[in-house]
């Protein structure tokens, strides 16, 4: 497969002064493209070939970034939204490596069936690279090299002979020499055949060739050309419809019979001629083809998780869509799973077309284009699953500060059984003291003393409520997949009871991601949109419930 030769850098959005994006036109692998500084949350250059080329593979070596993605484009194209995905954002190194620095240069090979069909078919001018590095805050990244390879020529494929007329696939004719004397040849006994069929009578030869349609045109034309007896009684056995209808004799004196034959067949005749007319119609209407039954179409995916997100965009790209990663002015349709996320809005506001996933699936199962309006997410329809989700969640909150009321009645209980206690003990103490003065002042004046005495509610002190710690004040936490038994109920008790917030779906507010079902793929792609998250464990918020105390979540956080 011949290289693809870069001519020179368009643009570039930052490079540093020693790793510059030109280094990337050389074929010296010693060379590289780094950005200007660490921490940049993505990178992107865009190169021009010397003409336009249909891309067949990738070679990518990386130079520190964590994903790289691969659109390309024309040299007249202006905006960023013209360049089409070629080769999705594909991952180089793991959260694990980004923060340790290692395995920084890996290479990766992409052939033919790992870019996307719709764009790897078409020719085009220029290529836009994207690196971006969510993991690592301290690294400069960006890419050692890449090279593009165009299909292979059909120069190449070796030029087969064409294969003898004397071989028949596994058999071979015998050859002969003319001066041989057999007078048989590969296919003389069909030649002699034929001619056998032509010297016989002529409506004997043609009888069987006629046509269901022909019959009657060529009923009438035997009888005056040919008014003997064997002509006639040759004709029969080849018209035997024609005998029945006129019921008459094998005489061929009368000749009335065959014109009442003819008429009625010419009647007849056209009958069933309309019949073959809607399958020419149905012929001549062509099918779209499969990959551009969606042509036109400008869609962005949100609500969706890998990897059925994978497969519902490369579904709409393969019959002919294209894709944007986010709402542009020339996007056509958001292809939603709920109403409840941030593109839902924006795309409501600009008054564009929301629509199911069963749009797309339906397109591509059915193989044409269906309308969109019976497909279109409504508010009412698409929030019935996220209602029933915020009841259960506000019935959760409920069932949590009715807890929190008992906890602080407990307290209160508590408090009051410890205030019975202590008056119990003050008053055994005043007996006791009553007892030891009665016996030192035998001798004293009884009526001496003071007959004041206090009261029990003189004698308590006044405590206050016990106050709820706030150990999880200002975070905010989202509970991600399955919890066993009444856990998910427990870990919105405490995060509540200390001062924190449960957020009922994925967004920017979220800090903390709570699984039981260790990492997820989908998790590389929320810290791709927010960096400062951090997956625990539930065990974080059990031991802080368990020791009273705020613990630091870095050791009970989730790694891949």
């Amino acid at each position: 497969m011949p290289e693809i030769k870069l001519k020179h850098v368009v643009s570039c959005s930052s490079e540093d002064n020693t790793h510059r994006a030109e280094s990337l036109l050389s074929s010296d692998t010693n060379r590289k493209w780094k950005a200007a500084r660490p921490a940049e949350k993505h990178v992107s250059v865009i190169l021009q070939l010397e003409k336009e080329e249909q891309i067949h593979s990738i070679d990518i070596g990386n130079e520190g970034s964590a994903f790289i993605e691969v659109l390309v484009g024309h040299s007249t194209s202006v905006k960023d939204q013209n360049f089409e995905v070629l080769l999705v954002t594909s991952s180089f190194m793991s959260p694990t490596e980004s923060r340790n620095g290692t395995n920084t240069n890996r290479v990766r090979f992409f052939g033919p069936s790992q870019l996307l069909k719709a764009t790897a078919q078409e020719k085009w001018d220029c290529v836009k690279i994207v690196c971006s590095q969510p993991y690592s805050k301290s690294l400069a990244y960006g890419v050692a090299f890449i090279k593009l390879h165009s299909p292979p020529d059909a120069d190449d494929v070796p030029v087969s002979t064409p294969p003898k007329l004397t071989k028949l696939g596994q058999f071979r004719v015998r050859d002969e020499s003319p001066s041989s004397g057999s007078d048989i040849q590969p296919g003389s006994l069909f030649f002699g055949r034929d001619s056998a069929a032509k010297t016989s009578t002529g409506l004997k030869g043609n009888a069987p060739v006629k046509r269901k349609f022909e019959f009657s045109e060529d009923a009438a034309g035997p009888p005056p050309k040919k008014p003997s007896s064997s002509g006639s009684s040759e004709a029969k056995p080849a018209t035997p419809k024609s005998k029945a209808r006129s019921g008459a004799t094998a005489s061929p004196v009368t000749s009335a019979s065959p014109a009442q034959n003819t008429s009625s067949d010419k009647r007849e005749g056209p009958k069933p001629k309309p019949e073959p007319k809607p399958k020419l119609k149905a012929k001549s209407a062509e099918p779209v083809p499969f990959n551009r039954i969606l042509e036109g179409v400008v869609f962005v995916l949100s609500g969706f998780q890998n990897p059925f997100r994978g497969e519902l965009r490369d579904k709409a790209l393969a019959m002919g869509a294209r894709y944007r990663p986010d709402w542009t002015p020339d996007s056509t349709h958001l292809i939603c799973a709920f109403a409840n996320t941030p593109k839902y809005s924006q795309v409501k506001a600009a008054g564009g077309v929301i629509v199911r996933k069963e749009w797309v699936m339906d397109c591509h199962k059915t193989k044409k284009k269906i309308s969109s309006k019976p497909y279109l997410l409504k508010r009412a329809e698409s929030s019935s699953e996220s209602e029933a989700e915020q009841d259960e969640s506000e019935e959760e909150t409920q069932k949590a500060v009715t807890a929190l009321y008992m906890f602080q009645e407990s307290h209160l209980k508590k408090h009051a059984e410890l205030s019975s206690l202590h008056s119990v003990e003050l008053e055994s103490r005043r007996k006791k003291a009553a007892k030891e003065s009665t016996v030192q002042v035998k001798d004293e004046d009884l009526y001496g003393g003071s007959t004041d005495e206090n009261t029990d509610a003189e004698e308590e002190e006044d405590k206050p409520i016990p106050e709820l710690p706030d150990f999880l004040t200002g975070k905010r936490f989202y509970l991600y997949g399955k919890f066993p038994d009444n856990q998910k109920r427990q870990l919105q008790r405490y995060i509540i009871a200390f001062n924190g917030a449960v957020e009922d779906y994925m967004s920017e507010k979220v800090q903390f991601v709570v699984t039981s079902e260790g990492w997820d793929e989908s998790f590389e792609d929320a810290l791709m949109e927010n960096g400062n998250l951090s997956f625990v464990k539930p065990t974080w918020i059990f031991a802080i419930n368990d020791r009273q105390k705020m613990l630091p979540y870095q050791p009970y956080t989730v790694v891949p």
